[in-house]
């Protein structure tokens, strides 16, 4: 059983039924299901590089490492308080990955010019003007764009990935149209792959696989069912078989499967 180091206004939380712990702020902006999704899409094998943008306390990159060990890592992040978080996680989980505490349009020199096999992200869905209301303090600046847009995150993505490298990342569905804009041209072989809280229920949230430079069709997949009734009751609804092996064990999304 590892130490618990004191760390005040911050909780210790176990991820994939316990593979790593994580320490997150209390308070603050804290990990969800979109983190464990977006990890599960990366079909990185060991020896790649992954650059995620916008990295929090490092709760994909982590489940990623979990899964894949030998892997490059670089997350970048823009909140102090959540890049030193990050680093305390790679240190408590034994991973070895290179936190940048920075804007993501200000990569340091050492890394900007760098390509990565994988770029992921999970940027904050609500626009600088949108009528979603949020506190303003670090919980927004993850769920609200503030002076970097959305296209921004997709410009630095299609900059730093390698050709023939992915960019992948979950977001609304509203902003879809958005994102395959910003990617036509420069990505193909796009994936969309809808997530639904119920079979019957319109899909709240997309995870988008693309490759870089590549020609191939897109593709958009069924859904992805985050939970099923049981026993005709909502009350009672638990996560699929399929999530359940996503969130507890760690296991990737068969990309071949959901074709």
């Amino acid at each position: 059983m590892k130490e618990q180091k004191s760390m005040d206004n911050n909780s210790l939380d176990a991820f994939l039924g316990g593979k790593i712990f994580l320490y997150q702020p209390i308070n603050g902006y804290r990990a969800n299901t979109d983190s464990i999704l977006l990890a599960s899409a990366v079909e990185a094998r060991a020896g790649q590089s992954i650059l995620e943008l916008g990295c929090g306390v490092g709760t994909v990159v982590f489940s990623l490492l979990a899964r894949v060990p030998e892997l490059k890592v670089v997350g970048v992040e823009l909140q102090k308080r959540y890049a030193e978080l990050a680093k305390i996680n790679a240190e408590y989980n034994n991973f070895k990955v290179t936190i940048l505490e920075c804007d993501l349009i200000s990569i340091p020199s050492g890394f900007k010019n760098k390509k990565y096999d994988f770029v992921i992200f999970n940027p904050p869905f609500y626009d600088a003007g949108g009528s979603m209301k949020l506190a303003r303090d670090d919980k927004d600046i993850a769920k609200r764009e503030q002076k970097v847009s959305l296209d921004d995150w997709l410009d630095v993505a299609l900059k730093r990935c390698s050709m023939n490298g992915h960019i992948v990342l979950i977001h609304q569905v509203e902003r879809l149209g958005q994102i395959l804009k910003r990617l036509d041209g420069n990505v193909g072989d796009i994936k969309i792959l809808p997530i639904s809280s119920f079979k019957g229920k319109n899909a709240n949230r997309v995870i988008v696989k693309g490759k870089k430079g590549s020609l191939a069709p897109m593709q958009l997949l069924p859904p992805l069912f985050m939970h099923e009734i049981c026993d005709g009751h909502k009350s009672r609804a638990s996560y699929t078989h399929e999530v359940e092996s996503i969130l507890r064990d760690g296991q990737p999304i068969n990309w071949q499967e959901q074709n």
